[in-house]
């Protein structure tokens, strides 16, 4: 897949002041570079949209001077917004990263019915994706006008996605291999955005340049195919060199958690949980985990589609459907979670490591790991500064919350999690005020900038004081 990418907050993409009407529509995204004179483009619009312009002097009481590109971006979106145009195109000037992207050949309009399928879709922190799926136009501008330089635009619909979007947000163009194309917008400082960034090398100093980046043949972990499809790219699964002994083992009926879990740890025959680095080896299981399950999911999604279909003669049976649907979605919910967990758990037995998994404590809150045990937590002589917690999840979301109150008697509690770009600022001050500690491998710590990585606990480090605490222990603290 090929990517464009663009953060909406270089200067090229803002009126020349502040006081700008939120726009919507997100408005006409114009990285114009060559500046045209602010007054004759004031003059140019008195001309071609005189409407526009008492528009504009009515609503900011003086009369605006920016350039051509900027006042077509904010009179447009105005008018739209005004007179309820709600079928208006906007469009996005195509620079060498969006050339590269879509190409230079022909034009393509979706008015003369060879626009580009395209799905636009917006992700924030709050709520689903907003999709919407329409036609695109690319083309020359200037392709009657042979003394001049190509001008290539691409315009959209309005649409949903579009409306939510705000100056400061980013967006991603991709071209897929059906030759669909994708644009997704992401929430500033949400997660997907943090997620884009991590997944692209997409750095601060870029933010609101064009970038082109080939991904054609990119090979993916489970993290990044995770976030491809939390931006609504689906990833294929290459190797199913397992998928025949899956299949031989268990039929077309998923397996217990644990039994899949064993079967991923076991099929890494070089991994060594025991002496091995824990960073690399939780990341090694769950990567081979997920992967694997992918590839199997499609073997008895398939299957059992083939033997009940919901679709006849074009007619899906709602019903059918929506069970299937529900049953694969609530197995991929309840898969990742416990699975990790299980991973977790493998490395802390092949270490020796005294700890109580689901233990239960006040009004019976269950963490996930509780060190050492129960019976020492519930014994009140048994030192707090000897008790550890640590809860497992493998993305925080908003549940991290949850974890402050799984066990009053230990004040900082830990929280493992592996989803790089999953933490934002705002995210990690909440976290510092319910005293909850990140645990990380370090690949994905290394993901974050300095102070995230700074108030972040590798995975080995966390292991090496737990050992710690246990081999400093009195043998009649151990054994309560």
């Amino acid at each position: 897949m090929g990517l464009f990418t663009v953060g909406l907050r270089d200067d090229d993409f803002e009126p020349a002041y502040n006081d700008v009407p939120d726009r919507r529509d997100g408005g006409r995204i114009n990285p114009y570079h060559d500046r045209i004179n602010a007054q004759k483009s004031c003059r140019r619009m008195e001309k071609t949209r005189p409407e526009l312009v008492e528009l504009a002097r009515s609503d900011t009481g003086t009369r605006v001077s920016w350039q051509y590109g900027q006042w077509r971006q904010w009179a447009e979106w105005k008018a739209r917004n005004e007179y309820g145009d709600d079928e208006g195109w906007d469009a996005l000037d195509g620079n060498d990263a969006l050339r590269r992207l879509l190409g230079t050949g022909e034009d393509r309009k979706a008015s003369q019915g060879h626009g580009i399928p395209t799905a636009l879709m917006y992700l924030g922190d709050d709520d689903a994706p907003v999709v919407a799926d329409l036609e695109t136009t690319w083309y020359d501008a200037r392709r009657n006008k042979p003394n001049r330089s190509a001008e290539w635009r691409l315009y959209y619909a309005a649409c949903e996605p579009i409306r939510m979007a705000r100056p400061g947000d980013l967006m991603c163009f991709g071209m897929l291999r059906d030759n669909r194309l994708l644009i997704v917008i992401t929430q500033h400082d949400s997660t997907a955005e943090a997620q884009a960034k991590w997944l692209f090398g997409i750095d601060d100093e870029q933010e609101g340049a064009f970038r082109f980046h080939d991904n054609t043949e990119r090979e993916l972990d489970a993290f990044g195919a995770q976030i491809f499809e939390a931006l609504g790219i689906n990833v294929e699964v290459r190797d199913d060199t397992h998928l025949p002994e899956m299949i031989g083992r268990w039929g077309y009926r998923f397996p217990s958690n644990e039994e899949f879990a064993s079967f991923s740890q076991s099929s890494l025959t070089d991994v060594d949980p025991a002496h091995d680095d824990p960073d690399d080896v939780v990341i090694e299981y769950y990567d081979r985990s997920y992967l694997l399950f992918k590839l199997y999911e499609r073997a008895v999604i398939q299957h059992d589609y083939d033997a009940a279909p919901f679709v006849s003669d074009g007619i899906i049976d709602v019903d059918s459907f929506t069970s299937f649907y529900t049953s694969v979605r609530n197995r991929r919910m309840s898969r990742a979670g416990k699975v990790l967990e299980i991973h977790i758990a493998h490395i802390l037995d092949a270490r020796g490591i005294e700890y109580e998994a689901q233990a239960r404590t006040e009004n019976g809150k269950k963490p996930d790991f509780l060190f050492p045990s129960q019976a020492a937590y519930e014994d009140p002589t048994f030192p707090e500064t000897q008790l550890r917690m640590l809860a497992s999840k493998t993305s925080i979301k908003d549940r991290f919350r949850q974890v402050a109150d799984e066990a009053n008697r230990i004040r900082d509690k830990h929280l493992f999690t592996l989803t790089p770009g999953d933490v934002t600022h705002p995210k990690l001050a909440q976290l510092d005020e319910l005293h909850i500690h990140l645990v990380m491998p370090k690949v994905v710590k290394e993901s974050y900038d300095d102070l995230i990585q700074g108030e972040t606990m590798t995975f080995s480090r966390f292991i090496e004081e737990v050992q710690g605490l246990q081999a400093g222990r009195p043998q009649s603290l151990t054994l309560l």
